[in-house]
């Protein structure tokens, strides 16, 4: 009885483990990129193959470690260049900078890269370069109570909560909840998953969009369209 007992507690004790390990890390994320990301086909067919090439992501670690570094209260950032509109571009070859928080240590500024490396998947693999910069990301829980937040969610507008991001100098994301004005055509559809792994985000309205940092060959700003998504990751 005794031996039953303690073999339930065993596997009670590595089910619990591998969900500390499943949910290593966790916390916010925010992406932009130039194209939308909520849109009807109308829209996405003549973007495509033109523009949606470029794209900022952020997250920010609320609690967790990489690789056994402690990384709680950190953000990490990547600006990424593709070869044509995400969807249908060479992931492999797409190019990137990565942006570290300036408050990190060198070890966390390591497993800082290394964990932005992960979560980008293949679109990470050709870093340019790797800069450091104050940065700030906030995901702001958003209740609907005006008029356009109403009308957004008798269409069904999905209502991601708001969300910001800088990184001074390099890199910025504004955005807002969908709303009526942004029910162009009745078709719309959340046209992209987002670039990231371990995401569960929202599209958003972007007010603004920027990467001014070197090393991909190009900077761009592209504010006021349907082009983000903010919510939270686990890893």
């Amino acid at each position: 009885m005794r031996t039953r007992a303690l073999s339930l507690v065993m596997v009670g004790v590595a089910v619990l483990s591998a969900g500390v390990r499943a949910g290593e890390i966790r916390g916010d994320y925010i992406e932009a990129r130039t194209a939308d990301v909520f849109t009807g086909p109308c829209f996405s067919n003549a973007e495509i193959f033109i523009t949606g090439s470029q794209a900022v992501m952020a997250w920010k670690i609320r609690e967790g470690s990489w690789k056994g570094v402690d990384l709680s209260g950190l953000c990490v950032a990547a600006a990424v260049t593709g070869t044509s509109t995400f969807s249908v571009d060479q992931p492999e070859l797409a190019k990137s900078v990565v942006i570290v928080d300036s408050k990190a240590s060198p070890k966390q500024r390591d497993a800082l890269v290394a964990l932005a490396k992960a979560l980008g998947g293949a679109r990470m693999s050709k870093v340019q370069s790797i800069a450091t910069a104050r940065m700030s990301l906030k995901v702001e829980e958003h209740e609907a109570s005006s008029a356009h937040d109403k009308a957004a969610a008798h269409h069904g507008m999905p209502q991601a909560p708001r969300g910001s991001f800088w990184a001074s100098g390099l890199a910025q994301i504004v955005t807002r909840p969908l709303d009526e004005r942004d029910h162009a055509c009745g078709n719309e559809v959340v046209a992209y998953a987002p670039l990231s792994k371990g995401v569960d985000a929202k599209p958003a309205y972007t007010l603004g969009h920027a990467f001014r940092g070197v090393g991909l060959g190009t900077q761009w700003a592209d504010p006021n369209c349907r082009s983000s998504f903010v919510g939270h990751f686990a890893l």
